[in-house]
């Protein structure tokens, strides 16, 4: 399971990169971050594993991340199973394909909504560096009832015990986050195949969305 350790607190300005899939978003993030004086900016670059590099390098305190890039969550899954505690901030949360309680779980405290301003990101970067939450009421709310909701059905499915080899790397790799797509990159097998085994995967789960899958994949139950 990956770890899921709170980031140190920042004594000092804290240092920031910014990681999308997207130039435009990468790259307008850098220019108006890069303005502010109170955080300072290291770098930017799209979810691959040199920018993973560059962010453990540069001794990166927040992440901000394009969580709707696509991989975003892999990307994630991947800095904390290589223990890296960055502390993430989530933009584009309105656009991606995992809930909010997949990112929190994933690593991700600070959520900043679709339509907020650059001051709602430089907000966020500052209290995700102090060791803080940040979100909005309404994006709280959703959090915590989305955790109460997994914490009331924490019994390990039966159906894990029926799931093949294959059903089992596949319910890993929901647990990452990762599109069939990329399932399929990584298995070397057809994307329609991935899909299939996705669906035998949520039959014997008795789960009805993929996220739902990933969770359990996460938690301690598997």
């Amino acid at each position: 399971m990956a770890s899921n350790q709170p980031s140190p607190v920042c004594q000092r300005t804290p240092k920031v990169f910014v990681a999308s899939n997207v130039g435009l978003v990468s790259e307008a993030l850098h220019l108006r971050l890069d303005r502010r004086s109170e955080i300072e900016l290291v770098g930017n670059g799209r979810l691959s594993a040199a920018t993973a590099a560059r962010i453990t390098e540069t001794k990166t305190d927040v992440l901000v991340l394009d969580v709707g890039s696509s991989g975003a969550g892999a990307f994630a899954a991947d800095l904390r199973q290589n223990q890296c505690t960055v502390g993430i901030v989530g933009i584009a949360i309105g656009s991606t394909t995992l809930d909010i309680a997949d990112w929190a779980e994933l690593g991700v405290a600070g959520f900043v909504d679709d339509h907020a301003s650059i001051e709602d990101v430089v907000a966020a970067i500052k209290r995700v560096s102090r060791g803080e939450f940040s979100g909005s009421p309404k994006t709280t709310a959703a959090l915590v009832s989305a955790l109460v909701g997994r914490v009331t059905s924490c019994r390990m499915p039966e159906g894990v015990k029926k799931l093949t080899p294959r059903e089992t790397q596949i319910l890993l790799d929901l647990g990452r986050g990762a599109t069939n797509k990329e399932i399929a990159r990584r298995l070397g097998i057809s994307a329609a195949t991935v899909k299939n085994h996705v669906h035998h995967v949520l039959e014997k789960l008795d789960v009805r969305r993929r996220h739902d899958a990933g969770a359990i994949a996460r938690s301690g139950r598997f």
